[in-house]
């Protein structure tokens, strides 16, 4: 079995497994039903908290991550970062939502704050045009802050924040547009939108997805243990000791098919 085949075995197994703990986290809830919004009727958690809410980002996750695979299997390397920015981002938030559950403390009103938005409806009207509320989010800081303090402890909190920051920043940019980013299109003669497999931006991109899928995992694995599900957590910390390194990096060929996730 050649590397590639690894790696893709090894991604199917993850991705496998976060979308069979997604289906046994959501059977522990009460099923949505459909509730008449601004504008017509849509599927909603009747009186969703964080455990729901940890359900959902999961999701956002999940989708993150196969998009991320598309795009660089297509060769769209921008569009890559941002799906990258996107899983940061939701990763971060997963660990936030988790911590008071996994640790039995007190939520703290960032909490509240954060679920307040969250749950918040696009539209408090049916025209748009007329909506009248406003968005009260919690910054991104504040929750590095928080999940650095949480899970880090006896560590540097203020550098686990800044290295977190910097990470976002660099990303960021593919989200906004930034010159830099854009340029990396550009091969001396055109610009190249898709680009090939081997172009070094591409290649790049690829050398991350491990990460990306290691970290999914161990989210996903910390939302199973916020909802009290030890039995899926141990799984899902299993299989991600079995198919990563500590750095992230994909390890020899997996033990078990990708029917076995």
């Amino acid at each position: 079995m050649t590397g590639t085949n690894v790696y893709e075995m090894a991604a199917d197994l993850s991705i496998a497994a976060i979308q069979d703990a997604i289906s046994k986290m959501a059977a522990k809830l009460d099923a949505p039903v459909l509730v008449k919004t601004s504008a017509v009727p849509h599927f909603r958690y009747r009186d969703p908290g964080i455990r729901e809410a940890l359900v959902l980002k999961t999701v956002r996750m999940l989708s993150a991550l196969l998009s991320l695979r598309a795009l660089i299997r297509a060769g769209l390397s921008l569009d890559a970062g941002a799906i990258m920015r996107i899983l940061d981002e939701t990763g971060s938030d997963i660990q936030f939502l988790a911590g008071p559950l996994i640790f039995q403390s007190k939520p703290e009103k960032s909490h509240e704050r954060y679920l307040n938005e969250f749950v918040q409806e696009e539209f408090d009207h049916p025209s748009p045009l007329k909506s009248t509320q406003k968005r009260d989010r919690v910054s991104r800081r504040d929750i590095r802050a928080y999940v650095a303090r949480t899970y880090n402890a006896g560590s540097d909190v203020s550098a686990a924040v800044a290295v977190a920051e910097t990470i976002e920043k660099t990303f960021s940019g593919f989200i906004h547009g930034a010159m830099c980013h854009i340029m990396d299109a550009y091969d001396g003669i055109a610009f190249r939108a898709p680009m090939l497999p081997t172009d070094d931006p591409v290649e790049a991109m690829a050398d991350q997805f491990s990460q990306y899928v290691h970290r999914a995992l161990m989210d996903t694995a910390l939302a199973a243990k916020a909802l009290g599900d030890e039995d899926l957590f141990s799984d899902l910390y299993q299989l991600q000791i079995e198919l990563f390194n500590e750095w992230g990096d994909y390890r020899a060929a997996p033990s078990r098919g990708p029917s076995s996730a």
